[in-house]
């Protein structure tokens, strides 16, 4: 007993280790494990916010397009506008001029152009009708022209207000114009506002999964870099408790050996008293021990 009490005690310090890294060996396996789903749940946060900055940049070109387009299009009305303006000024001159110059004639006109022309009809008829003096006949040619000038006036006067008229028409049909185009303008500019905001605030939103993604990339890398020490120290552990366990049956081996030959040595000592007793009958066992060497009866 007290033999096996001394190779239990040589062989304690090493069953310590062995316990001792095994227990080590427990904990880093349970951090291990925690390492790992920590590492699963920032990959799979990163993965969905990953997929978010996708989806809101993929949101920012369309948006961008939109602005572009409407852009484009307000340019187009602005350039549309400015022409109508343009046209606008020019033909509002051309009616001012218009109007000066038809009242300008119509108070120089004081007959109807109807009347006018009866009254050049009467003249050209008294002369072809009535026996007149040459000097008659002068003054009534005279007035005929004089009526014909006037004539000459009413009928422009007649066509400068139509001319106005026209005008008129044609400034009141681009006033419309130009009011239809402000207010497209206008609400053009209003979804741009908007759009330019949904611009803002997507930058924004991508701005700030940028800076999470990269946060939890950071994260990533260090749990990585934690799991990859750990995973060495592990395997260090390991290869260090296969080493004490190789140790400990090669120990547990020799003292099985040690044991078994001290029992064989003991066997041959009372062999040998037979001897010399003078007993003669040797067993099959009694000669093996005698003659045999104790390696080999160790190893049998």
């Amino acid at each position: 007993m007290e033999d096996d009490k001394a190779s239990y005690d040589m062989l304690q310090p090493l069953l310590n280790e062995v316990s001792n890294l095994r227990s080590e060996i427990s904990e880093l396996k349970e951090r291990r494990a925690q390492l790992i789903n920590e590492l699963k749940d920032l990959r799979a946060k990163r993965r969905g916010l990953v997929e978010e900055l996708r989806n809101l940049k993929n949101n920012l070109r369309q948006e961008r397009e939109k602005f572009k387009a409407l852009k484009e299009e307000r340019n187009k009305l602005l350039n549309n506008l400015r022409t109508a303006r343009e046209e606008y000024s020019t033909l509002l001159e051309l009616a001012r001029d218009k109007k000066i110059e038809v009242e300008n004639l119509s108070r120089e006109v004081k007959m109807p152009i109807s009347a006018i022309r009866e009254e050049i009809n009467r003249l050209e008829w008294e002369i072809q009708t009535k026996v007149l003096t040459l000097e008659q006949e002068n003054e009534l040619i005279n007035k005929i022209k004089r009526y014909e000038k006037l004539l000459e006036k009413a009928l422009k006067a007649a066509n400068g207000r139509n001319e106005y008229l026209e005008l008129k028409a044609t400034l009141a049909s681009l006033r419309l114009q130009i009011s239809d185009l402000r207010k497209k303008i206008s609400n053009i500019s209003e979804n741009m506002k908007k759009i330019g905001d949904n611009i803002a605030r997507i930058k924004q939103e991508i701005s700030a999964r940028v800076a999470l993604i990269s946060e939890l990339t950071n994260q990533i890398n260090e749990k990585q870099k934690n799991l990859d020490a750990l995973i060495n120290e592990l395997k260090s552990k390991s290869a260090r408790l296969e080493e004490l366990r190789n140790e400990y049956n090669k120990r547990v081996q020799e003292l099985k050996k040690q044991k078994i030959a001290k029992i064989i040595e003991e066997k041959k000592k009372r062999v040998e008293e037979k001897i010399k007793s003078g007993e003669k009958r040797l067993t099959l066992e009694d000669i093996k021990l005698l003659y045999g060497s104790s390696e080999d009866l160790v190893d049998e």
